[in-house]
């Protein structure tokens, strides 16, 4: 009955949430999103695959720091460590890809576990330094000539340690329309998921921890378990983002560590509005096609000439977060849809 009461519920919000101006974009743009493949355009493809890769990522980010306030400068970590687990066990295991993203997933939860357990003694800055921290030395572990060397030694034939990480991943089909549209429903499953439990009773004992730890406490709630819960759920998440991004490149090497990647997340999610999660695909979007296009301007000789090294993206986005943080500190999901809206009831005339 109570499974039936959840459902019935769950349908009354799709409902009401479907007829909302929200709604009919979404599903409009997902509708977009899924006549991708039809272009015939591998170059198209491979771009809006990365968006949803990091649209996973960005949102995995969003809900430890958004919903429970645990600001992390280390989410690099499930990155790495689920991209080495799903390149390991589909390269020297032969899994399949599907078992060995799960795997990775899980491993990248129990290293959710591992940080949140010694990261729940710090606190605001000091969180996002020490999880920083970790995946710097997690960067350099794996980066370690001689980790490679006595790994080799062991395990002849396969590659875990070093510079050239593991590559020759096969892709999850050699149709691209086919892989496409893996990745497709596994980020609308992530991200449905992810705001499932940010608005549920599970979701409104994370924001009491972010808003007051102290009266959350004292309300009698277990702040300890539910931080660490959240680090896991994130770590859950990002892990999938990490196995997925290994088998688009296929491959993965010690660089998934950086933390470039880490500050990625903080970049995409900020842009979008933290704490929203569908933020986080809007923020991923304009992340991932802005960079492309300065990448190719960045190509073009004479425009690499005349701007120099302001055509790098990581400097036209610490830009943009400046601007945004400026005038739109809740990010930039709301005031387009607000605009958006404006702009369609215009045109119907109300």
């Amino acid at each position: 009955m109570k499974i039936n009461y959840q459902f019935s519920d769950f349908k009354i919000y799709f409902r009401d949430w479907i007829r909302t101006f929200r709604g009919k974009l979404t599903v409009l743009c997902l509708i977009g999103l899924i006549l991708i493949p039809f272009s015939g355009n591998d170059y198209i493809i491979g771009i809006f695959n990365t968006f949803m890769i990091f649209t996973i990522f960005a949102a995995s980010w969003d809900f430890l720091a958004g919903f429970v306030g645990q600001v992390s400068f280390g989410h690099a970590i499930f990155l790495g460590i689920a991209g080495y687990t799903t390149a390991f066990t589909i390269r020297f295991l032969n899994f399949p890809w599907w078992l060995a993203l799960l795997l990775g997933a899980v491993i990248a939860v129990l290293f959710g576990l591992i940080i949140g357990v010694p990261a729940l003694r710090l606190k605001g800055p000091y969180l996002a330094l020490g999880t920083l921290a970790m995946s710097l030395i997690l960067y350099q572990i794996f980066l370690m000539g001689t980790l490679a060397i006595l790994w080799e030694s062991t395990f002849p034939g396969t590659i875990l340690f070093g510079t050239d990480g593991i590559g020759q991943i096969p892709p999850i089909s050699q149709n691209d329309g086919i892989s496409y549209l893996v990745f497709f429903l596994i980020m609308c499953t992530s991200m449905i998921i992810l705001t499932h439990l940010g608005k549920s009773k599970l979701g409104t004992i994370f924001k009491s921890i972010r808003d007051d730890e102290t009266g959350a406490k004292a309300s009698g709630i277990n702040t300890t378990r539910y931080k660490i819960l959240a680090f896991m759920i994130s770590g859950f998440f990002a892990g999938i983002a990490g196995g997925l991004y290994t088998i688009r490149l296929t491959g993965v090497n010690p660089g998934s560590f950086q933390a470039l990647y880490s500050f990625y997340a903080i970049i995409m999610a900020s842009v979008g509005g933290i704490a929203t999660i569908s933020g986080s695909a809007l923020g991923a979007f304009i992340f991932v096609f802005l960079g492309e296009m300065l990448r190719l301007l960045g190509d073009n000789p004479s425009i690499s000439e005349m701007f120099g090294g302001f055509t790098e993206p990581i400097f036209i986005f610490s830009v943009i977060l400046i601007l945004i943080i400026r005038f739109a500190e809740h990010g930039l999901l709301k005031p387009i849809l607000e605009h958006l809206q404006d702009v369609w009831d215009l045109v119907l005339g109300r």
